[in-house]
């Protein structure tokens, strides 16, 4: 599609499957932690970035960031990247991980490039030297809510300017692409299932870097404070239902849905999600789910 000076263009392919849960003893790099720690090496973010995006013939990155926090001024909400590189040629990557839907990817990804465009614009840049970003989420869901597994979305800065200034990517690595993209394909199965291609000496490799990073200590412990606080979150959510429901049927109001509505949003849920999790613990439709959310808010 063509409007003005931009144009935007998708490619899609597939069908997505939802997400499992994994404990950490059996994680591959499908869980956000192990993935950003073993992407922040050069030796595993290069080879990924080349199946990625084979047209950019990427030889070299320059630089890699694990973790990097973009702020625009004081007062602005802090972003932080999971993983931030460089190529030779100039172009900028942000790659994610993002295993649960949260319903804001295309949001989460328009933030991601502000900041990197700002941060391009802190080091003196002219707006029209402005270089390429590619923002590239890996998920473990369908990533656009209309059950396709792969999605390629650009937008390209005039009609007679090669460069494609806006790139968002999304890769559902629980749904096959070998058609698409064979190396692709076996790096999906991969990050999702473990599985390795005896004859691809970089999933070879890959493999002996993730073991590597499950072995460090430091690493493990971190990892397991993370997915203490995750369990207390989910914890905190189911018993809020529970409690919903309990005392909704004991006292025949709606104060207590309005409490746990407001506990998951302090836990910071998203809109979709609280709605959805209201409608079915009150087998109500997502409409009365969506006034109570509302009910909630305002008061």
């Amino acid at each position: 599609m063509k409007k003005g000076g931009l144009r935007w263009e998708s490619h899609v392919v597939n069908v997505a499957i939802r997400p499992r849960k994994r404990q950490p003893e059996q994680a591959t790099l499908s869980n956000d932690y192990l993935f950003f720690r073993v992407m922040q090496q050069k030796a595993a973010l290069l080879p990924t970035l080349q199946r990625v995006l084979p047209e950019l013939g990427i030889v070299k990155i320059c630089q890699v960031v694990a973790q990097r926090h973009l702020k625009a001024t004081w007062q602005s909400k802090e972003l932080k990247l999971d993983i931030f590189a460089e190529d030779q040629a100039g172009n900028q990557f942000n790659v994610e991980m993002q295993v649960a839907n949260e319903h804001n990817l295309i949001q989460r990804s328009l933030a991601y490039f502000a900041g990197m465009v700002n941060n391009q614009l802190d080091q003196g840049v002219k707006y029209r030297d402005l270089k390429p970003i590619y923002v590239i989420f890996f998920t473990r869901f369908d990533p656009l809510g209309y059950q396709h597994q792969f999605e390629r979305c650009r937008i390209m800065a005039g009609e007679h300017q090669p460069d494609r200034l806006l790139n968002f990517i999304y890769l559902d690595v629980t749904a096959p692409i070998a058609q698409v993209n064979p190396a692709l394909q076996r790096l999906c199965e991969f990050i999702e299932t473990g599985k390795v291609a005896p004859n691809d000496p970089f999933i070879l490799k890959l493999e002996q870097m993730q073991a590597k990073a499950k072995m460090n200590s430091e690493w493990r412990d971190e990892a397991m404070k993370i997915n203490l606080r995750e369990q207390d979150i989910e914890y905190r959510i189911e018993r809020g239902i529970a409690q919903g429901i309990e005392q909704g049927v004991m006292q025949g109001t709606n104060k207590t849905t309005l409490k746990m509505i407001r506990a998951m949003k302090d836990d910071g849920l998203a809109k979709a999600q609280i709605v959805r999790l209201v409608a079915q613990s009150r087998q109500i439709s997502e409409a009365e789910a969506q006034r109570y959310y509302q009910m909630a808010i305002a008061g």
